[in-house]
């Protein structure tokens, strides 16, 4: 891979590296290199300079960094101070351990977590089509074993039936989804490749497929960080003005026991360090610390919903992690609402 030197030159590289996939697949009928990635972090303002201390990142350009890690390269734009982007052409099993080894084991660094709705209204908002859907779900509450665990991917063309329409619909219905996929004015006719086709996955990343067009992707990935940072913001800003809390709707009843189990003892993606201390009825209330800044949070848990608050002036990342997280291994599907009003949907 070429190398970079400033923000320019490396949106030049992508700009080449889709050019020549595209003229190698009118060939051959594949890629000749990897596709761009994508990854989106939530930064927390106080832990910005350490962060960007211990993962080693070189600035190479106003906000503005490069990452080596184990022979590949990393871009970082900084440039929004809270929700990074890190641009890489490795391999995705290589690129989750950099960023999990290098960036999210630090306190202050969180995944940007993206529910489902969050996913199709970004598709819906940015005018693309749908172009399928992965699912997953994994039971880690129930303490039976063998658990359920169940994972597919869909990808729907431009033409299908209505039975299978049926069938598309009640897989949503009955999961949620952990990936969309969507494209614009694409076409593939065995020996053309066109338009832009994309899949963005719930813990913040987005895989390129095809892209003819630099600036529609440029659109598309600010697009998604400044909503979420925007719901993000609006969270905090209303909690600095009084306390309030985070419904969670689940559209299954939980294994309350088993959220005790991933709970007490602050491990897991949760990032949530809690303890009971009071019962009524079926309600359990916890406190206890959001790992990924040390903020107080309460969550208040029922068989189908729950109440998460936090101390003014916390980050409110807790709100679409506990959400997205509880689709994946709670329930099917949720909701996340503020004062009545849903939120990251």
């Amino acid at each position: 891979m070429e190398k970079v030197h400033d923000r320019k030159e490396f949106f030049a590289l992508v700009n080449s590296v889709s050019e020549r996939n595209r003229d190698y697949f009118s060939r051959y009928g594949s890629w000749s290199q990897p596709q761009v990635k994508l990854y989106w972090i939530e930064v927390n303002d106080r832990y910005f300079k350490k962060i960007l201390e211990v993962s080693g990142a070189r600035l190479i350009d106003t906000k503005f960094y490069e990452i080596e890690h184990e022979n590949e390269v990393y871009w970082v734009d900084a440039s929004d101070s809270r929700i990074w982007q890190i641009f890489t052409y490795a391999e995705t099993k290589k690129a989750d351990t950099m960023v999990k080894e290098r960036i999210l084991k630090f306190k202050g660094a969180d995944n940007v977590w993206l529910p489902e709705k969050f996913m199709t209204r970004i598709q819906r908002d940015m005018g693309y089509n749908d172009r399928g859907f992965g699912i997953q779900y994994k039971d880690i509450l129930s303490p039976d074993s063998p658990r359920s665990d169940f994972s597919a991917k869909l990808w729907v063309g431009k033409r299908h039936s209505p039975k299978q329409d049926d069938f598309l619909k009640s897989v949503k219905d009955i999961f949620s989804m952990s990936s969309v996929r969507f494209g614009k004015n694409e076409s593939g006719d065995g020996y053309n490749l066109s338009g832009q086709l994309y899949e963005l996955y719930y813990n913040g990343h987005m895989t390129v497929n095809t892209c003819d067009s630099i600036e529609e992707m440029v659109a598309l990935y600010d697009f998604i960080r400044s909503t979420y940072r925007n719901e993000i913001e609006h969270l905090e800003t209303e909690n600095k003005k009084r306390a309030s809390f985070i419904e969670i709707l689940f559209s299954d009843n939980i294994e309350r026991d088993g959220f005790d189990f991933r709970t007490n003892n602050g491990q897991g993606k949760l990032k949530l360090w809690l303890q009971p201390y009071q019962r009524d009825g079926d309600l359990i209330r916890y406190s206890g610390v959001d790992l990924h800044t040390g903020d107080f949070v309460q969550v208040d848990l029922s068989d189908n919903y729950s109440y998460v608050s936090a101390s003014p002036g916390s980050c409110m990342n807790v709100a679409p992690r506990f959400g997205t997280l509880a689709a994946r291994y709670m329930s099917s599907n949720v909701e996340i609402l503020h004062e009545g009003v849903e939120m990251f949907a």
